[in-house]
């Protein structure tokens, strides 16, 4: 991670939540994260996700397991068990707050109904949430600046710059405020600060979380998950309905200086009428 203006302590626990972002968020890692729930022989798992080819999916389970978060057990030759190592298992409850945000703020996708031709919502999968959750925070300097915003309140481009990135120049904070701004994570103040919107700010319990994770604390639980039912379809219906799971939400007590563990300073700020319905995924 680039060098930072943060503190020592809050530079070394962003490093650590900005390595684990790299590990989880690349696309269909939570699927198979989350159907990795209860162990399964690869041609199962195949099933669970049919729109990941061979070629997809066995490179993403070997890098899972060498980031040490999917065990692979081999019986005989012809029988080859995957499923979660303890430390994979005790990032579902992880994920499960992302998707819990991702339900409570992302925006609704549509799909044209084929009888009267009009938009509606179409089911998302928990998976499908966790990462398009994933998704908004994972840019480069994306965290930093939302952690840096929780723990300052409104500030404009200069500050925000000097505390994230002193090594570049100015000017290079602006193109990741326009991608959060753009997905409406942040926004303006009256004075035309930069400040977290209530989406945002509501990034907090998840953030906390990944942090818990991340930099091994005990406050990082593990839950009982089970895998929900699974579609075999293919294509975008297939997303909506594939692998999702149900946890029961974790709530640890947080250490003073745990990331995003500071009371939020900034006013609510609406968002524009264009994300009404949600942040932008």
């Amino acid at each position: 991670m680039p060098a930072s203006g943060l503190p020592a302590p809050a530079h070394r626990e962003l490093d650590q939540v900005t390595q684990a972002l790299e590990t989880i968020s690349p696309r269909w890692n939570a699927w198979i994260l989350m159907s990795l729930a209860a162990p399964a022989r690869y041609m199962d798992l195949k099933a669970r996700m049919p729109w990941l080819h061979d070629g997809q999916l066995q490179p993403k389970l070997r890098l899972l397991e060498s980031d040490g978060l999917v065990q692979r057990t081999e019986h005989t030759r012809r029988h080859v068990v995957y499923g979660l190592t303890d430390r994979g298992t005790r990032l579902l409850p992880v994920l499960d707050a992302f998707a819990e945000w991702g339900q409570q703020h992302l925006e609704r996708p549509t799909v044209t109904d084929p009888v009267t031709r009009k938009e509606t919502p179409r089911p998302v999968a928990r998976a499908e949430e966790i990462e398009d959750a994933l998704a908004l925070i994972s840019p480069r300097h994306a965290t930093a600046l939302l952690w840096a915003l929780r723990a300052r309140g409104a500030s404009n481009a200069a500050a925000l710059a000097s505390s994230v990135m002193p090594d570049a120049h100015p000017t290079a904070v602006y193109h990741p405020l326009r991608h959060l701004t753009m997905k409406g994570l942040v926004g303006r103040d009256r004075g035309g600060k930069f400040t977290l919107t209530a989406a945002g700010r509501a990034l907090a319990p998840a953030y906390r979380a990944l942090s818990a994770w991340a930099t091994g604390s005990s406050a990082a639980r593990t839950v009982t998950s089970k895998p929900a039912p699974v579609s075999t379809q293919t294509g975008p219906v297939a997303r909506a309905t594939g692998a999702a799971l149900e946890t029961t939400p974790v709530v640890p007590v947080w250490k003073p200086g745990d990331l995003f563990s500071h009371t939020p300073v900034a006013r609510p700020v609406p968002l524009p009428a264009a994300l009404a319905g949600g942040v932008r995924r």
